[in-house]
């Protein structure tokens, strides 16, 4: 590997660590739970207002292509060109997150990766989904009191 090449975080802890984490997170509709949570981290990546609309509409397009919710976990996402690494923000609600829409997602984690990173963009959805398809994890996210718990919770089942 050439000094040029980032390596891309893929751990999720890490992620949301420079992401976003939100307990008692309550959204108006999937559309509105995705803008809310990825909006402030693509501008914080340096993202025009403009390129934010662009790759949020990507999140709700791979959306609307198939659902890429499982149980009680909804796992929004899309590559977006114009990325540098993977971004993310994660945000429970043990009694619903969404108003209307899908009932009974209680555990949103909405992200974005680099168009260029395919590999790891597979990586990290493998990971996602092994840690979230645990039943286990899902009650300890469910029953944290706070963001730091929530990123601990994540921390001690990732290996």
């Amino acid at each position: 590997m050439s000094m040029r090449e980032a390596v891309v975080e893929t751990r999720l802890s890490a992620i949301l660590a420079r992401g976003r984490v939100e307990s008692g997170f309550r959204a108006l509709s999937p559309e509105d739970a995705v803008d809310r949570l990825l909006r402030p981290i693509l501008l914080a990546e340096g993202f025009s207002p403009a390129a934010a609309d662009g790759a949020i509409d990507g999140v709700r397009n791979r959306e609307g292509a198939g659902s890429t919710s499982f149980g009680s976990v909804a796992l929004p996402h899309a590559r977006v060109p114009g990325l540098a690494r993977i971004v993310g923000a994660l945000a429970v609600n043990a009694d619903g997150v969404y108003a209307s829409g899908p009932p009974g997602i209680r555990v949103v984690l909405a992200f974005a990766s680099p168009a260029s990173a395919t590999v790891e963009h597979l990586q990290f959805l493998a990971q996602v989904a092994r840690l979230l398809r645990q039943e286990e994890t899902v009650s300890d996210l469910l029953g944290a009191p706070d963001e730091p718990t929530l990123i601990e919770a994540i921390r001690r089942r990732e290996r």
